[in-house]
């Protein structure tokens, strides 16, 4: 049993419909797991034990009797900590919320439970889902399981960290500017964030709404694409409680030949350029879906390179305000140093009307060039971020990392967009830390960017960290 741990939720729950093993036996080896790496890695943060062995015992039970099965019968699954489980403490990383119990599951942990999957714990994030690091006052600090010294990334590091120690099959988790494939990136894994209205929000804390609602989706992660493509299956698709999800058909399944795929790349976005091995890395992946007969072509839209000014301005156009009356309803007294540094440079970036109005205007005619020019490809590859994973402290500090602020816009500018994008692990660092490829589609167009990440995932892929 110890490599159960390391499948795909894929071959996991065959496994288990084909009676080669327990839902029962999987959850016990990985709540071992779990035992084994938490201590060094805290990323899990809440777990109910024994509701979690009794679905198990329920789902070998159904299967026993010869009852219907979903797609992820019996596999164990992990959810960020900002996203509403019922019964299980819900902190979003903040003391306000230390006691939060949702009374019912967020609309995407309902849907994976009615496909049979399990869930086996929470996950770190940093305070109010907000920060590229993840650390709290009320769980601690995650670290990344290939160099504990390293942060996991954020705000989805607590899921990273365990999806890829195989702690859990697969992780749901939410991406707003790099939230997702950031963290993946760090821990060597297949992050994924679709589109734009692929996926309801309802049970997110805090709830979904307003100006940037379109910034973020509830997103994955996972050690294999296999199962990014699966479970997109799962949780996508409107639901009447979510106004801004969209009917949409999803068409991952359908087979796409890589020979007939029009890709461009860049290596630089004319922000910040990233370290050489990085850029290497990317070469790598170019050259080898060139070689399987993609059209490939050099080019950078110039437009790109407002990504990181847009970005930021958007995210402080109402100079944190909005965060700190969320704290304060939530009764938080105290706040993490990341956070008061958040709050802190925010704070500089209040607007009136009119300047807000002009922002979302640039925004959208930064929308309008970016979709004009995707119109001639079908997918874009460049790099996740500048660097791989830093020490702790450091995407704060800034102080060995010259353009550490801008380093996260080659992410941002996918969630500005709204566009399906991900990243899969293609590349190993001199110092052997993880070397993620970031590869991105036009609207509605996953089926692109899943195909070209599954051929990419034949390059590097997931490999077991050391712990």
């Amino acid at each position: 049993m110890d490599n159960i741990c390391s499948r795909s939720a894929k071959s996991i729950a065959e496994l288990i419909k084909n009676g080669q093993v327990s839902s029962r036996d999987v959850i016990e080896t990985h709540f071992e797991r779990i035992d084994n790496l938490n201590p060094s890695i805290n990323g899990i943060v809440q777990t109910d034990r024994d509701k979690t062995l009794e679905q198990a015992n329920n789902a070998d039970k159904l299967l026993g009797s010869g009852g219907a099965v979903g797609p992820l019968h019996g596999v164990p699954f992990t959810v960020k900590d900002n996203i509403g489980t019922k019964g299980i403490v819900c902190a979003c990383g903040t003391d306000g919320l230390r006691e939060n119990i949702p009374t019912e599951d967020a609309i995407v942990i309902s849907r994976l439970k009615m496909a049979g999957g399990i869930l086996i714990g929470k996950t770190n994030v940093p305070e109010l889902g907000m920060g590229y690091e993840t650390d709290n006052l009320v769980y601690g600090r995650t670290n990344n399981p290939y160099d504990l010294t390293r942060t996991s990334g954020g705000s989805s590091g607590g899921e990273a960290a365990v999806v890829s120690s195989g702690g859990s099959a697969v992780g749901i988790c939410t991406d707003g500017g790099g939230s997702a494939r950031w963290p993946a990136h760090c821990c060597g894994l297949v992050g994924f964030k679709p589109t734009t209205g692929r996926t309801p929000k309802i049970g997110h804390i805090p709830p979904p709404g307003g100006m940037l609602n379109s910034l973020w989706q509830i997103s994955l992660m996972a050690r294999h694409v296999e199962d990014i493509a699966l479970c997109l299956n799962v949780i996508c698709g409107p639901d009447d409680r979510d106004a801004s999800t969209v009917s949409m058909p999803l068409d991952i399944d359908q087979e796409v030949s890589i020979n007939q795929l029009r890709i461009a790349y860049f290596v630089d976005n004319g922000i910040v350029s990233p370290d050489n091995e990085i850029a290497d890395v990317v070469q790598v992946c170019v050259d080898e879906l060139a070689s399987s007969g993609a059209s490939i072509v050099e080019e950078r839209p110039a437009v790109i390179a407002r990504s990181h000014e847009i970005y930021y301005r958007l995210m402080s156009c109402d100079g944190g305000v909005g965060a700190r009356d969320l704290l304060d309803s939530w009764g938080t007294k105290k706040v993490h140093h990341y956070t008061s540094l958040s709050l802190e440079r925010q704070s500089g970036g209040m607007r009136d009307a009119k300047g807000v109005t002009s922002l979302v205007d640039e925004w959208d005619l930064f929308i309008n060039e970016m979709n004009k020019f995707v119109q001639d490809y079908d997918a874009i590859i460049c790099p996740v971020s500048t660097q791989t994973a830093m020490r702790h402290g450091d995407s704060y500090t800034g102080q060995e990392y010259p353009g550490f602020a801008e380093m996260f816009s080659y992410m941002m500018t996918f969630n500005l967009l709204g566009w399906p994008c991900g990243t899969v692990r293609a590349g190993t660092s001199n110092d052997g830390m993880p070397i993620g490829v970031q590869v991105a589609a036009g609207p509605w167009q996953e089926k692109y960017a899943i195909s070209i990440l599954r051929k990419l995932e034949d390059v590097g892929g997931w490999t077991k960290p050391g712990l």
